[in-house]
């Protein structure tokens, strides 16, 4: 009974977690891999649906999937998922955190990858110029790092920070004390960082949280990186500021699925003061194999309430 019970389900898996994860799944039934959702699957059989965030879980998708019974995300932020939808629908809902510490790496690699000017030795070089003279970089140690949100990955950054003599603010509502950093406004902190990482999730209050005026009272020069969500920065201030020589900056988010076709977003992405990634900075073997570990637990604690 046990068997036939786990055998029933029919999984779709957004996200490519390898042929050894889909095998894995087998046990609990049908097991299908696709990079979004794909109409042509059969949709409405699907029990389980594994998703990343570019996956938009509404009403929608929700009412096409008339078997659902679980909703997994492999994310830190849970902005692409309608909780109130699948609460009405009496759909469970996982949320599986992975990467505090591959996205923290990534935010610490583009902070030295600046302070060293490696972009833009690499790119020279490719162009056949020796710039050995006018790429002048400095030490990161003793220079201020503010973090936008003390979740599980800001304060991963701030441990890393602080492992290279960088001296961490935080600037957190939701957050009165954290240990081994300074918690400060976020005005305070937008005046003071040299480095600034954006490490909160895209709510209605963190939309454009930083905006023209926010990013007036930064430093000249500051650099500031996004490994969130797009949208939490406005990008046509930053592409302004950025312009001027106020700011540099690292993004590897953005506001649109499909930068290259938004004005703003691809201006950003060529310019030379900005180090644009395609949402991957976070992205490990390890990361993956943490992943899906965790959403096999998830599948496997929904299916024994199942029983």
């Amino acid at each position: 009974m046990c068997e036939e019970t786990m055998s029933n389900h029919t999984i779709l898996v957004c996200d490519n977690f390898g042929q050894e994860f889909l095998d894995r799944l087998s046990k609990y039934g049908k097991a299908f891999q696709s990079s979004d959702i794909d109409y042509s699957l059969p949709l409405n059989e699907v029990t389980i649906l594994v998703v990343r965030s570019k996956t938009k879980v509404n009403k929608e998708l929700v009412d096409v999937m008339k078997s659902l019974e679980c909703v997994i995300t492999a994310t830190h932020g849970i902005d692409h998922i309608d909780l109130d939808c699948l609460n009405e629908h009496g759909i469970k809902f996982y949320n599986v955190p992975a990467q505090s510490y591959d996205v923290a790496q990534g935010v610490i690699a583009y902070i030295l990858a600046h302070a060293t000017n490696l972009v833009e030795g690499d790119r020279s070089m490719k162009q056949g110029q020796w710039k050995k003279t006018s790429l002048v970089g400095c030490r990161v140690t003793d220079k201020i790092l503010g973090i936008v949100g003390c979740g599980k990955i800001g304060r991963e950054v701030a441990r890393l920070g602080s492992a290279l003599g960088m001296k961490v603010v935080v600037s957190d509502p939701c957050i009165q004390d954290a240990p081994g950093v300074t918690m400060v406004s976020l005005d305070e902190l937008l005046r003071t960082s040299d480095f600034l990482s954006v490490n909160c999730p895209l709510t209605g209050s963190t939309k454009d949280l930083i905006g023209k005026d926010e990013l007036a009272k930064m430093k000249k020069g500051a650099f500031l990186v996004n490994t969130a969500r797009g949208g939490i920065i406005n990008e046509e201030a930053l592409l302004e500021a950025v312009r001027s020589g106020k700011v540099g900056a690292a993004l590897d988010v953005f506001s649109t699925k499909t930068p290259f076709e938004d004005e703003t977003a691809n201006a950003l992405i060529q310019h030379e003061l900005v180090i644009a990634t395609p949402h991957s900075i976070g992205q490990s073997h390890e990361a993956i194999d943490e992943k899906g570990e965790g959403v096999i637990k998830a599948i496997e604690q929904h299916v024994a309430q199942k029983k």
